[in-house]
């Protein structure tokens, strides 16, 4: 018995100390910023000494900065009630980012259709744009939220490394229900970027107008909120178009703001837990930055 207990004894000792593992530090993380002047124009000279960051209050280590040349994928989708309004301007938005980008396009018919699935080919999205011109409208109304929240999920699913959602609205009432904390979390989650252009004071498609609180429905309110605040969050903007001429102008801007975008990387200080807040600054006074600030985590 005696002997037993001496060579579990002996073997105890002989056992290996597992020690605990040091936490490890957060990987770098990659960020895609807009950066203009104060009228608008892209800026070339962007360096990283130009940027102060911030994730979750802590300041980080920008370890590079410089012109995005990774391919964006865009999850574009038209809202227009069957007027065909969005299609002149989105078919030249589309030829100037050939080469550049891999792009998926969808209809609001009542429901959300998809009518390209994400292509790198500019003819197969010219054929599908085609078909957005005059045609039987959603006079009530439509699923835009949904499709948001659609396009969303299809790009995190793809691991999408630079995505973009673009929404091209002429308003009128909505009839998904899913919630807006629903569509901003899966925006967030996406890391995609919400654009949206709605028409100003439409009459393409009939509203409800409310007198008071109790009469805006449910439905719209999540709407306005994530046209409102996912492209704040996102980095993305939200643009008031006039008619046809508005839309060819903004797609434009927007085109050009993709193609000269920034790749930020950062690392933050060992230890630190990884935060979904973001604060993008610079130390130059003469320039305005569009970046998200949330993450996913």
């Amino acid at each position: 018995m005696i002997r037993r207990v001496r060579v579990a004894g002996l073997l105890l000792s002989c056992a290996p100390v597992m020690a605990a593992s040091p936490p490890s530090d957060p990987p770098s993380r990659t960020v895609f910023i807009t950066v203009t002047d104060r009228t608008g124009q892209p800026v070339p000279d962007l360096v990283a000494e130009d940027l102060e960051i911030k994730e979750g209050g802590k300041a980080v280590t920008i370890e590079a900065a410089g012109r995005a040349s990774e391919p964006l994928q865009l999850n574009i989708i038209v809202d227009d009630n069957g007027t065909g309004l969005f299609r002149a301007g989105l078919a030249q938005f589309v030829q100037r980012l050939e080469g550049r980008a891999v792009m998926a396009l969808s209809s609001v018919v009542g429901q959300t259709m998809k009518l390209v699935e994400s292509t790198s080919s500019i003819e197969r999205m010219m054929t599908a744009i085609a078909t957005l011109n005059a045609r039987p409208g959603t006079p009530d109304g439509g699923q835009l939220l949904e499709g948001i929240s659609e396009a969303a999920a299809e790009l995190r699913k793809a691991e999408a490394r630079r995505p973009v959602i673009i929404a091209l609205t002429v308003g009128g009432q909505e009839h998904s229900t899913v919630r807006s904390d629903f569509v901003l979390d899966q925006i967030r989650k996406s890391g995609a970027a919400l654009h949206v252009f709605s028409v100003a004071g439409s009459a393409l498609r009939s509203t409800v107008v409310a007198v008071a609180p109790r009469d805006l429905l449910q439905e719209n309110m999540h709407l306005q909120r994530v046209l409102g605040d996912g492209p704040k969050q996102s980095g993305g903007r939200h643009q008031v178009i006039v008619a046809s001429a508005g839309t060819l102008s903004a797609l434009q801007h927007l085109a050009s703001e993709l193609t000269t975008q920034y790749r930020v990387t950062y690392t933050l200080p060992p230890g630190t837990k990884r935060s979904e807040r973001l604060n993008v600054t610079s130390r130059r006074k003469d320039i305005v930055i569009r970046a998200p600030v949330k993450l996913p985590t």
